[in-house]
């Protein structure tokens, strides 16, 4: 099991089934791709910083606050955001934590190091529970699809056959019900 943020070649690395999220699907026509869900990047920080931001601040204002970012080299970030009338606005940001880890990301959020933009499947309990909370609420990443690729129907070994229909079931309903972690 490889668990990354960077575009694995299924070929090349001998990887049998990839779990992705992408915004488009055009990279992987020459794969097999079964489509699970949806998948939106939401703003979320503590809620000491959710204070520290106030009500009133500025998308622009991200770039002058500590950020976590899910890049996995350290560096200038850039986030591309939708907001009211599919609105779009470019923030630039030096990440105070770049990690390619959605559990890390969601624990160093939790424990007020800065605003990440993550999956709402990933901090849906720690929304839930107080622990997270929104900031720019109409603000959000464009739409993710998440989706399993593999090379070929034909030829599957039965173990990843059994993989694939594990994920096919459950993936789906998890992020759905906000319960992946």
């Amino acid at each position: 099991m490889v668990a990354t943020n960077r575009r694995v070649d299924l070929i090349h690395e001998r990887v049998d089934v990839a779990l992705r999220v992408r915004t488009t699907l055009d990279t992987d026509a020459t794969l097999t791709v079964r489509t699970l869900a949806r998948s939106r990047r939401i703003l979320v920080a503590s809620p000491e910083w959710a204070r520290r931001l106030g009500g009133e601040q500025a998308l622009e204002s991200l770039a002058s606050v500590p950020t976590l970012s899910s890049v996995e080299q350290a560096g200038q970030d850039v986030w591309v955001l939708v907001g009211p009338g599919q609105r779009t606005a470019t923030v630039r940001h030096e990440p105070r934590l770049a990690c390619g880890d959605f559990l890390a990301l969601r624990e160093a959020a939790i424990a007020g190091l800065g605003v990440s933009l993550m999956p709402d499947h990933s901090c849906g309990a720690a929304l839930c529970s107080g622990q997270l909370v929104r900031v720019f609420p109409d603000w959000h990443a464009p739409d993710g699809m998440v989706h399993l690729v593999f090379t070929s129907r034909r030829g599957l070994p039965l173990p990843v056959e059994a993989l694939i229909g594990h994920l096919a079931e459950h993936v789906r309903d998890a992020l759905m019900w906000g319960e992946a972690t």
